[in-house]
């Protein structure tokens, strides 16, 4: 009789301890999950940390004076204004992170479609930014910024200006330009983030070069017997910029 409650214990306990095992894990788990450091990101330091940055981009030009039609040129050579579509680009940049916000240069290409006077050609788009991103508020980790930016552009268009004999050459246009827009910060890891802008970039093209020398943009046609308007060549674009920064 000894024995068989002694097994009835026995069998009771083992029971007990197998129904208090599994919560007892979970509360094992539970203290070693609150004792661990959690993953967050750390701010920068007041005097700011170096980062490279790389960068993709749509970007699509505004038809104000890049429409197609409108002609620039002297004796010697004629310039046909494109019409320039949208396209995807990519580039590089390295800049300075700080609380306030980030400074950066970056260098963007893209190449795009282009038509002029019923021809279709290419176009390579080119410039050097100089970015500043304002953070709007102090919460963290995301953050709202308000994006400026001087842009100094060059646009290369194959087969896009002819000589007195009508042979055709590729034409670059060069000139400078401001950034306005808007976006969002959020970190990625402790070392990199994420950035999104949404940009609106005016391009004034003050200079055009082909074949011959080249000539200041001061005077534009429409087409080659249209009426003249004395102005640099205007090219708004809106662009979406997204980028993936690394501190070093």
């Amino acid at each position: 009789m000894t024995r068989d409650w002694g097994r009835i214990i026995e069998i009771g306990s083992n029971g007990l301890l197998r129904r208090a095992f599994v919560p007892l894990l979970l509360l094992m788990a539970v203290g070693v999950c609150a004792q661990e450091t959690p993953a967050v990101v750390p701010e920068p330091q007041d005097n700011g940390g170096f980062f490279l940055e790389a960068t993709t981009q749509y970007l699509t030009f505004n038809s104000r004076d890049l429409n197609g039609t409108m002609v620039l040129g002297n004796a010697d050579q004629v310039f046909y204004i494109p019409k320039v579509k949208p396209s995807i680009g990519f580039g590089i940049g390295f800049g300075r992170r700080m609380r306030s916000g980030l400074w950066s240069i970056s260098y963007l290409v893209s190449g795009h479609d282009a038509v002029f006077q019923e021809r279709d050609s290419t176009a390579v788009s080119r410039l050097v930014q100089l970015n500043s991103r304002t953070f709007l508020f102090k919460t963290y980790p995301t953050r709202l910024f308000l994006h400026f930016g001087l842009t100094f552009p060059w646009l290369q268009v194959r087969n896009n200006v002819s000589d007195r004999k009508g042979k055709f050459s590729d034409a670059t246009y060069q000139g400078v330009g401001a950034n306005l827009g808007a976006g969002v910060l959020a970190p990625v890891s402790s070392r990199m983030f994420f950035s999104a802008s949404l940009l609106y970039r005016f391009i004034g093209y003050l200079y055009a070069s082909g074949p011959v020398k080249g000539i200041d943009v001061t005077d534009l046609f429409d087409d080659v017997s249209g009426p003249r308007h004395r102005r640099y060549l205007r090219a708004p674009v809106i662009a979406l910029e997204l980028s993936l920064g690394y501190e070093l």
